[in-house]
């Protein structure tokens, strides 16, 4: 686990800057890796890095040249058919090699079979490759998108590196933000919408895509392709007893081949079923070492992680370790992580994640964790009642009158208006942690103007529900598929972030690809289920989770059914294990002083709502964060930061969100 930096000139020519400077540009990513650094210039390319040490520590150092000297490559992540890719290098291409680095492995198999190499692999990465033969730059990411990647046309070169900030540490790259895609941010909780950045001419690689980048009379030339994408059908031949059997196969061997590691591991435990799953796995498969298993939670266990890890931990024989949180603590990592990452946070669980991830470096350098398993097995229940209530809307014709009469008027009462609106709109209304109505009231005249109604956000939701590949699955399949697209990568870099940050290696074994390819073939109420109404229709959302008997998860659950205590099994998914919400109150007051984002945020809003933190934190979370990640990119910077003490006893309120970011 690594961060990387290239600088790539035209052919001909040599990067503008020098090799000190390069390097104070990857230092940027040392907390990415802070075993081992190297740097290579080479004609038209400086390429570096920063290591993180988990397979091979003694081998593979990088930048990491070709046999032939043709290629140069810098890479981040794991790769966990590693064996697999190696033998059939060996028997079919006589490869020979020096380390037992997944990096070797990965440059072969690129140097063997180009960008056709990217379906074979299986694990987490991003990359950036140089032919020197074809002048050519090869940049790929995961199919999930877990490891992350940005590039930049800076001047006449190309920037790429692992965070925004070791390409804004070019001398020729000016620090800006992207008003639409931060007026998004407010929406999603999410640092990039499509490949833009809130950075403007910063932009993401893509989950499962590749870009080749080429120069045509001096001028770099992009071209973006997908390597990888879900079924385009789903599997019907199939029993849930059938399914669930499949479902167990394929998680045990994710399990099995994210254990690979040759420095300690551990799990990251919060007492729901997910790292439950992991655990019990891990048990089983007799990896004794790896059953140290960390939790964070704030002294009142408010989400009630504390409690049920402990429970769990004791039932699995595991050293348990418990992290907690409080008020100064939580500020405390919440700042540092701004000004590490060059990014606002996504979910307050950023916090969390980070404090345990520097408790268990001592003791361990890769953790498990069970992100994924709500995206791929549908385990979010109001969102996707929400986003079935759209697709429910649309079939009434075929419900009895009464059903019909009844349906509108919960629909009335849940959302105001029985008119649904399209399939974005309807997305972007019940999953938005501030609507885009309330934008004018928040930004600044010029930063709203400039936003242009949210019409670059609309238009990006709008084509992940009208992919064509997915045209002819059942509307419930694709508004599934659309909210682990936009909702896994978030999680995903949540995790990267907040980790790395520490120096340690966060594992997926959710997030897998095979695996999600199977999720994805099964049907959807294997998945997720909700009862009909007595009359025979659908109810609304608010109305179908009072009546009860909603299953999430359902195919994952009776897969480990067998396995896991029937008290975890059966836990209410809990989003946040803090109190961040009444924890927002000081921030907002500070801020309310400190008018630095003023050009782009309303400052008077944040001294009206300071002093109710609990009644406005869905909207204060992402706005003071996005005046927090202004105060550190063009303010004074967020070190001395004070706090002014809460105003008002603030009440206490827990974990009210669930399924959004």
């Amino acid at each position: 686990m690594c961060g990387l930096l290239g600088i790539i000139a035209r052919p001909g020519e040599r990067p503008v800057v020098s090799a000190v400077v390069a390097a104070s540009m990857r230092d940027r990513l040392a907390h990415r890796g802070p075993d081992d650094s190297g740097l290579i210039e080479h004609r038209n390319v400086l390429f570096a890095h920063r290591r993180l040490s988990v397979i091979d520590p003694q081998g593979g150092a990088q930048p990491m040249w070709s046999a032939d000297r043709r290629f140069l490559l810098i890479y981040n992540g794991e790769l966990y058919n590693d064996a697999e890719i190696r033998r059939d290098l060996a028997r079919r291409h006589n490869a020979r090699f020096r380390t037992a680095c997944d990096t070797e492995t990965l440059l072969a198999a690129l140097a063997t079979w180009g960008e056709a190499a990217l379906p074979r692999l299986r694990g987490m990465f991003a990359f950036a490759l140089y032919d020197f033969v074809e002048n050519r730059l090869l940049l790929a990411r995961d199919p999930l998108g877990i490891k992350p990647l940005y590039c930049a046309t800076v001047g006449r070169e190309v920037v790429v590196a692992s965070q925004p900030g070791a390409i804004l540490a070019h001398p020729a790259m000016r620090a800006e933000p992207d008003l639409p895609v931060c007026s998004a941010y407010l929406s999603t909780i999410r640092t990039t919408l499509g490949r833009r950045t809130m950075h403007r001419g910063v932009e993401a690689v893509l989950p499962g895509e590749y870009v080749e980048v080429t120069f045509r009379d001096g001028e770099p030339r992009f071209e973006h392709r997908a390597y990888w994408s879900e079924p385009a059908a789903q599997r019907d031949d199939l029993s849930l007893e059938d399914a669930a059997e499949l479902v167990r196969e394929a998680v045990i061997d994710s399990v099995r081949s994210h254990l690979r590691s040759d420095v300690p591991r551990c799990l990251l435990l919060s007492g729901g079923l997910d790292s439950a799953i992991i655990a019990t796995i891990c048990r089983d498969l007799g990896a004794s070492d790896v059953l140290r298993t960390w939790c964070a939670a704030d002294e009142d266990d408010c989400g009630g992680d504390r409690a049920h890890a402990a429970r769990l931990a004791a039932h699995l024989g595991a050293a348990h370790h418990e992290v907690i949180i409080g008020e100064r603590e939580f500020r405390r990592a919440w700042l540092d992580l701004i000004a590490l990452n060059g990014v606002p946070l996504s979910t307050p669980n950023e916090t969390a994640i980070h404090a345990v991830a520097a408790a268990l470096k001592p003791r361990a350098t890769v953790a498990l964790s069970g992100e994924g398993a709500d995206e791929l097995f549908g385990g979010y229940a109001m969102p996707l009642l929400c986003g079935l209530d759209a697709i429910h809307a649309t079939r009434l014709h075929a419900w009895s009158d009464a059903a019909q009469h009844r349906y509108r008027a919960e629909l009335r009462s849940q959302y105001g208006s029985e008119a649904m609106g399209g399939e974005a709109e309807h997305f972007l209304r019940v999953n938005s942690w501030v609507h885009l109505s309330r934008k004018a009231g928040l930004l600044a005249d010029g930063a709203c103007s400039a936003c242009a109604g949210d019409s670059l956000l609309i238009n990006e939701i709008a084509a992940e529900f009208a992919r064509r590949d997915e045209a002819t699955l059942p509307a419930e399949q694709r508004l599934l598929r659309v909210q682990r697209r936009i909702n896994l990568t978030g999680l995903l870099g949540r995790l990267d972030t907040s980790t790395m940050a520490a120096g340690v290696e966060g594992r997926t074994p959710f997030a897998d690809a095979r695996l999600a390819a199977l999720a994805a073939s099964l049907p959807f109420e294997y998945k997720f289920n909700a009862p009909r109404a007595p009359d025979g229709g659908w109810s609304s959302a608010s109305r179908t989770l009072e009546r009860g008997g909603v299953e999430t998860k359902r195919v994952l659950r009776a897969a480990f059914a067998r396995d896991i205590p029937p008290e975890v099994l059966e836990r209410p998914k809990a989003s946040f294990p803090l109190p961040f919400q009444q924890w927002l109150g000081p921030v907002a007051a500070r801020l309310a002083s400190r008018p630095s984002a003023a050009s782009i945020i309303r400052p008077e809003i944040f001294a009206s709502w300071a002093a109710d933190p609990a009644g406005n934190w869905l909207t204060l979370w992402p706005l003071c964060n996005l005046a927090l990640w202004i105060e550190a990119q063009w303010g004074a910077g967020l070190e001395g930061f004070e706090f002014e003490p809460p105003a008002v006893d603030v009440p206490h309120a827990a974990g009210a969100l669930t399924g959004i970011g």
